[in-house]
């Protein structure tokens, strides 16, 4: 049976449709059709990306020896504004590619999360951003203007509602193609 994926990326643009055929991903862009080797897969990396208010997007990004990439996403745009999650087409088919991959080559590496380099400089900068707006909140109530530290309380807030799932989710580290890592995954429904 061939597994098959369709999403439109990005707000303007055409969809991108993904079809696992024994060893090969057929991906059609709309304008071009590409063959990929599944054994020429070098890693698989599953990612958190934040969305709009509201919504999550997960991304699956597929990087082959020759340093070819391609990359789907858990969000199919309809328009500028509108955005539907796919979480049931998605789930299924990043497990099926992960399967396909790993019986193709054994050894494509599987991560979850960003690469360390930009996990950490994420983690770091959100933490100096929180120490960095508590001193002013201080610094605010030190100086009588209670308006201005509640707006920057507000501010802070809304800033680890944003950024801790960025760094929570994204955490470097090595997952198997049986068991995607359930938290970069939408949830089932």
């Amino acid at each position: 049976m061939t597994q098959t994926y369709t999403h439109s990326p990005r707000p303007i643009g055409g969809p991108i449709s993904f079809a696992i055929k024994g060893g090969q991903l057929i991906v059609d862009s709309g304008r071009k059709v590409h063959e990929v080797h599944l054994g020429a897969v070098e890693t698989v990396r599953m990612t958190y990306e934040p969305g709009r208010v509201g919504q999550k997007s997960f991304r699956t990004k597929v990087t082959l020896r020759d340093g070819k990439a391609f990359t789907f996403s858990s969000l199919d745009w309809r328009s500028l504004i509108e955005a539907q999650e796919m979480t049931t087409d998605y789930r299924a088919f990043a497990q099926s590619l992960c399967e396909a991959i790993a019986k193709a080559n054994p050894q494509a590496r599987f991560i979850a999360g960003k690469p360390w380099w930009l996990w950490f400089s994420t983690a770091v900068i959100a933490i100096l951003s929180l120490l960095l707006m508590a001193y002013l909140i201080w610094q605010a109530l030190q100086m009588g203007s209670t308006g201005v530290a509640l707006i920057g309380a507000l501010l802070a807030v809304v800033g680890v509602w944003q950024i801790e799932p960025m760094v929570r989710l994204n955490k470097p580290r090595p997952f198997t193609s049986g068991a995607l890592p359930e938290e970069l995954m939408p949830k089932a429904g």
